[in-house]
């Protein structure tokens, strides 16, 4: 048990804790000394560390297009790093001791048990840091949403200023499906589920949404229902920044107001309509018997084919000439394949090709705490790139290893080589045509439009990127340029159907 000082638990943000809070804090905080000019945090670093100033002073600088900022010196009983330990968010400037400084540092599950509500009222532990954070943090949080890529700073902090937050228990129901929809959410902590009810009345799974989420964009949109009934799966807290907000703070730049209505209006659309057409290829293939119960283990009780159709190779047709791969590297800036012909075998004849499942349950979606990863109502995974701060938590967590790494941010400069096979040059429409290829709807902003100065991904071994169906092209591109027609999409249950007659 550390030793705190007495005089720790008369601040006025620990004077009120429960007698349980208060032996967690003896427990597991620490004190920290530090001389003058110590850096505790560097602007764009992930720290998730929530420390309480007792002694000496903390200054933050923020550096934005060359010029720093002093945003002020925080005493004795202030506060420092709120966003970062309650959303995993990056700190939003440097913070160095302008003298030397004891500071009480709570980790972040520390800190989300201090921070969590118990019973009906709210403590003064979260009034306190709510208020702190709307002060600092607020208007900078909204930008992980990406309707608000973009949106110039001062109608983001008019936009926060009206922002509420609000606390929601762990099966509350926070929007109901075909009720109009009339708010935007973005998720502080926590998680909510979405689901829709079947044609034959079974609740069918839509979207999940974790911390530095966002859903109810469709408000900016117009006569727009919500898709499903949003419901909290855990202890959750929100931003809600409703309709009506919406038009009273942006009446007077219409301009703006269009834009953010024209950028929600894109999404919608990529929600509601499905991401890509095959072109009409279906694999035609002599199926399997019904497989025994050991592979019906690894087919189905590993779940691998969940989550829609599944990308299969008849290794009867396949001639090895890799052109699937290629052509999947072609059509991508990165150069990065989302193909892999190493996957699960079915039989003798037929391999599943490690390509993204799009989950009922996306593992990688649980994972990830910057608001990385979206789900469209048709199924489809995506990634928001520009949340993606490299982490590798969706690697770890998807159990196909389906999700891949672009190269760092150093070696952006430098053009990665893929020596293409001699045969993939003689199939029609690949080669120099489809070269620097970039699907549309996946453009990255440039630097100056990023929402934490540049910063925010400065510090990561990459991005994740998985197979997305070749969005914005008319077909599959693995699909379209196999020339034996060996890989395509297949519905799993096709693969169970026995071929006695």
């Amino acid at each position: 048990m550390s030793e705190l000082p007495s005089e720790v638990f008369e601040l006025p943000l620990l004077a009120d804790l429960t007698k349980k809070q208060k032996s967690l804090l003896e427990d597991e905080a620490y004190m920290e000394v530090a001389p003058a000019g110590s850096v505790f945090a560097h602007q764009g670093e992930f720290t998730g560390r929530f420390c309480i100033v007792l002694e000496g002073g903390v200054g933050a600088y923020r550096e934005e297009d060359g010029v720093t900022e002093n945003l002020g010196v925080y005493g004795a009983g202030s506060w420092i790093g709120e966003l970062s330990a309650l959303s995993n968010q990056p700190e939003l400037a440097t913070l160095r001791a302008d003298a030397r400084c004891v500071l009480l540092v709570i980790e972040p599950p520390l800190f989300k048990q201090l921070y969590r509500k118990h019973g009906s009222a709210r403590s003064r532990f979260q009034d306190l840091v709510d208020a702190t954070y709307r002060e600092r943090s607020l208007a900078i949080h909204l930008r992980v949403a990406p309707v608000f890529r973009g949106l110039p700073s001062s109608k983001l902090k008019l936009l926060g200023r009206e922002a509420q937050l609000i606390d929601v228990a762990d099966g509350d129901v926070v929007a109901s499906e075909q009720d109009q929809a009339d708010a935007l959410f973005l998720v502080r902590t926590g998680a909510v589920k979405c689901s829709a009810t079947s044609t034959r009345g079974h609740e069918r799974i839509v979207s999940y949404h974790m911390a530095n989420s966002s859903f109810g964009e469709r408000c900016l949109t117009g006569n727009r229902t919500w898709p499903g009934t949003y419901t909290a799966i855990a202890p959750t807290s929100l931003i809600k920044i409703t309709e009506e907000v919406f038009q009273e703070t942006l009446a007077s730049d219409a301009q703006v107001l269009e834009r953010l209505r024209a950028t929600a209006d894109l999404m919608v659309a990529g929600e509601e309509t499905s991401s890509t057409s095959t072109g009409g290829s279906v694999i035609d293939i002599v199926r399997p018997r019904r497989p025994a119960s050991d592979q019906l283990e690894i087919m189905v009780g590993r779940q691998s084919v969940k989550g829609g159709e599944a990308l299969v190779i008849d290794l009867h047709r396949c001639i090895r000439c890799n052109a699937c791969v290629e052509s999947c590297v072609s059509v991508h800036e990165d150069r990065v394949p989302r193909l892999s012909k190493t996957g699960t075998r079915v039989s003798a004849g037929l391999t599943l090709a490690t390509s993204c499942y799009n989950c009922d349950v996306p593992e990688c979606m649980m994972a990830c705490e910057y608001g990385a990863i979206r789900r469209d109502v048709k199924g489809q995974i995506n990634f928001v790139w520009d949340n993606c701060v490299g982490c590798q938590a969706c690697t770890t967590a998807c159990p196909y290893g389906v999700i891949s790494m672009t190269p760092p941010p150093a070696a952006a400069g430098e053009r990665p080589r893929y020596k293409r096979h001699w045969f993939l040059q003689t199939i029609p429409f690949l080669g120099k045509y489809f070269e620097g290829l970039r699907p549309t709807g996946e453009a990255t902003p440039p630097d100056d439009e990023n929402p934490l100065g540049g910063l925010r991904g400065d510090p990561v071994k990459g991005k994740a990127v998985k197979c997305d169906l070749c969005a914005g092209l008319p077909f599959e591109a693995c699909v379209y340029n196999c020339p034996t027609e060996a890989i395509g999409r297949m519905n799993p249950e096709k693969l169970f159907v026995d071929n006695d007659d």
